[in-house]
């Protein structure tokens, strides 16, 4: 079978709910074939795939959720639950997987989610540093007592104490991941997907060197928020290691910047090109009038009209990718399904 059937067919928002929860997309495909390196400490193609797919399951129904992890061979399952939080743990005897639900707009619980993104005061983090007040405050939902997740995963790792724990979530999901890591000093690593900043320099210096990768996806605005503004004091900083997803799937290690003045340039070499075919053409301008030759002239006018008008369109959508945030290169789906194609081609 061709690496092309296995790839999936990036889902267009036109015609394809891309917010989730998704249950009709398949989780952990080929499980045998592409198992997740537990204990790599380096970027891995395949856990940042299979990361990703958890942080979009974390949307679903525990129920359906419970039953892709058993599929993937992860039999155990627990889920934790605040007003806005959700947190799903799965393990076996290889590794334990924490992922944290983000936003889910289509939830009863959405306002109050939004509270918690919106919430973006500063505040004191116990082991150093200033971070979200509403992301701190939505991890503490779940976090303390004896029921609660913080005291769980202290006794499922002593279960086990050289069994690696990965932590990962996407948007809101990510940032309450990112205060568990930093909570959770025998994580063996953490992925973070389309997620807010969490918090200042002095937080970042906690986690950045531990196994800890930051993924974007194209114009996603949500890793650009909250705002970098030294005038309001947030000074939150962008943590981890940057893997870039671009439109096209590429997996690039850092964001590519956009010119202006690379663009008018393109733009100034293409009018050229333009004029060349215009001059060209009225060069033959006089055989329009000779019936043997008039009908290659049409076709070399409708040619340059078609071929133009292309160009032009290429250039404001490029400038129009370039220069603004696309609120569906947010969704998970996109994260999970461009990682998994990344890797057949990697």
């Amino acid at each position: 079978m061709s690496l092309n059937t296995l790839k999936k067919t990036i889902p267009d928002p036109r015609h394809y709910d891309v917010i989730p929860p998704d249950m009709d997309y398949s989780y952990f495909e080929k499980p045998g074939s592409h198992s997740p390196r537990f204990r790599d400490s380096e970027y891995s193609p395949v856990n940042a795939w299979w990361f990703a797919e958890c942080a979009l399951l974390a949307y679903c129904h525990p129920g359906f959720a419970r039953m892709a992890y058993r599929l993937a061979k992860f039999d155990n399952f627990r889920f934790f639950q605040g007003k806005g939080t959700e947190c799903m743990v799965s393990w076996n005897r290889k590794a334990v997987i924490v992922s944290f639900r983000g936003t889910e707009l289509k939830s009863s619980s959405a306002l109050h989610e939004i509270k918690t993104d919106l919430d973006t005061m500063p505040v004191d983090f116990e082991l150093g540093g200033k971070v979200h007040k509403g992301f701190l405050s939505g991890l503490e939902e779940i976090w303390d007592g004896p029921e609660g997740l913080h005291q769980f995963l202290v006794e499922v790792t002593a279960e086990k104490k050289r069994r690696p724990m990965w932590i990962c979530g996407h948007s809101l999901g990510g940032a309450l991941a990112t205060l568990c890591f930093a909570r959770m000093p025998e994580a063996a690593g953490l992925y973070i997907y389309g997620s807010p900043r969490v918090g200042d320099q002095d937080f970042v210096d906690l986690i950045d060197h531990r196994p800890f990768w930051r993924v974007e996806h194209g114009r996603d605005p949500v890793p650009m928020v909250p705002l970098d503004i030294p005038a309001l004091d947030f000074n939150f900083k962008d943590p981890g290691q940057l893997i870039f997803i671009s439109h096209k799937g590429e997996i690039l290690k850092e964001r590519p910047n956009f010119s202006l003045e690379e663009h008018k340039t393109k733009r100034l070499q293409t009018k050229e090109e333009q004029d060349a075919r215009e001059k060209e053409i009225s060069s033959s301008w006089t055989d329009l009038f000779d019936k043997d030759k008039s009908r290659a002239v049409w076709n070399k006018i409708d040619h340059h009209l078609q071929l133009s008008w292309d160009e032009w369109k290429n250039h404001l959508k490029e400038l129009h990718e370039g220069m603004g945030l696309i609120a569906d290169d947010h969704q998970p789906i996109f994260y999970a399904s461009k990682l998994w194609n990344a890797l057949l081609d990697s």
